[in-house]
């Protein structure tokens, strides 16, 4: 038994891709990645070089020991090579690509934002690293959405996890944006769309 379907779900839902996106990326079918993260297969050396490779990682770190955050650090360079039609609004989204790789529909994003949380050293171990801020919404259509990831609290303490039964307050996480310059960045960005708002209505009422 090896961490490499751990592995990969953990680096396909951090970067918010579908498994079809992914099988693309990777040059595999979709039904191959449903097996690979579901532990019923393992990859064939070719493939897991070739995997390897393309996310710009060792085979030890796929097989041995559970990724961190930092390790998938590079993978944004190739994300430029997914269709942007593949990112769709109801996934997870890493807004720092503003500055470069992937087009998204910020707006979409920002009318579903609740709530943002700032990621703690006692969740960084957890998909984000502490200093992260997370874009929350309330609604959640359906119970284990595929790529989805939820923020859940239980009493005195939270967890960030891909399996949400229900039983628990949860936001499900559609964004976010790692320190502080990025922040920047976005604010920036919503000042901007409120103005172009503000203007659009002024011009419905007549006085510009």
């Amino acid at each position: 038994m090896t961490y490499f379907g751990t592995n990969i779900k953990k680096i396909r839902q951090i970067k918010g891709l579908s498994q079809q996106a992914f099988a693309e990326l990777l040059d595999l079918n979709r039904g191959v990645i449903s097996s690979y993260e579901e532990g019923r297969a393992e990859p064939k050396i070719d493939s897991l070089l070739r995997i390897a490779k393309i996310l710009n990682l060792t085979t030890d770190d796929l097989l041995t020991k559970p990724l961190t955050i930092n390790k998938i650090t590079n993978f944004s360079e190739i994300e430029h090579l997914i269709p942007n039609s593949e990112k769709k609004p109801e996934q997870v989204y890493e807004l720092d690509d503003l500055k470069g790789h992937v087009e998204i529909d910020l707006q979409k994003i920002l009318a579903n934002v609740d709530f943002v949380y700032k990621v703690s050293e006692n969740l960084s171990q957890h998909f984000y690293p502490a200093g992260t801020y997370l874009f929350l919404t309330k609604k959640i259509q359906n119970k284990n959405e595929n790529n989805a990831l939820y923020l859940v609290f239980d009493k005195n303490s939270l967890e960030i996890t891909d399996s949400y039964k229900g039983e628990k307050e949860a936001y499900k996480i559609i964004g976010s944006v790692q320190g502080d310059n990025e922040v920047l960045i976005f604010q920036s960005i919503v000042k901007r769309i409120e103005k172009l708002e503000s203007e659009l209505e002024e011009i419905k009422k007549g006085t510009k």
